[in-house]
């Protein structure tokens, strides 16, 4: 097994992928109606993209910044153009709206380097509120310590119409606290979604992964990178 430090070193050189460039794991479908899976939705874009997203407020959701970057214009979409939607299965869901305005880390440009992954999130303001009967998913106080296990949840490319949860992660390393190292197999349409804790707390966001020897890294912002922009 690779120390920790040579394992973000080996990341620093290569630069993050995004998760759809991950192997895939053994993952499986979970209920949508059952805590703490009904605050995660699908973001899907008029650019054609699709990610994940997290309820984390009755008024808004967060993901990652890529999955708003139009890489055809070079620009952001703007928050009409992003859709979130909560209790998404093979075609049903329980809510739907689009974004009323977006705020990011004031240096997001939506380069996709190694160095910017702490910067790679982003708070939905929606137009509509949820439903008060699905409860946002209540944030962590602190990471899970090294080795510590936890899950990652998102609407993977393989089964894209059905949210799906990695029980196999375990932690790595926080470096600087800025962004989340883990054991972890993740793969397109996992941007955005939670790291969730086994007490269903959000510990952060999926944003990137690579394929570091035998085994699947996945890169996360924690909630810290965020959490003082809920109060404005």
């Amino acid at each position: 097994m690779r120390p920790v430090a040579a394992v973000l070193a080996l990341l620093a050189m290569a630069g993050p992928a995004d998760a759809e460039d991950a192997a895939i794991s053994t993952r499986q479908r979970v209920d949508i109606a059952a805590k703490p899976w009904t605050a995660v939705g699908q973001v899907n874009t008029e650019a054609y993209t699709r990610c994940t997203g997290v309820l984390v407020g009755r008024q808004l959701a967060v993901t990652a910044a890529h999955c708003l970057f139009n890489r055809a214009t070079g620009r952001f979409l703007a928050p009409t153009s992003v859709h979130f939607v909560l209790g998404y299965d093979r075609g049903r869901y329980a809510f739907q709206t689009v974004a009323r305005g977006i705020r990011m880390d004031p240096a997001q440009e939506g380069e996709r380097t190694f160095q910017a992954a702490p910067r790679d999130w982003a708070l939905l303001d929606l137009a509509e509120p949820a439903p008060t009967s699905i409860e946002p998913m209540p944030l962590a106080a602190d990471l899970p310590t090294a080795g510590e296990a936890f899950f990652a949840a998102g609407f993977g490319r393989d089964r894209a119409f059905a949210l799906t949860v990695a029980a196999d992660c375990r932690m790595l390393a926080a470096p600087d606290a800025r962004l989340i190292a883990a054991s972890c197999g993740i793969i397109q349409g996992y941007s955005g979604g939670p790291m969730v804790d086994a007490d269903g707390r959000l510990l952060g966001i999926s944003v990137a992964t690579a394929r570091v020897g035998d085994r699947d890294v996945a890169l996360a912002v924690p909630v810290s990178a965020w959490r003082e922009e809920l109060g404005r």
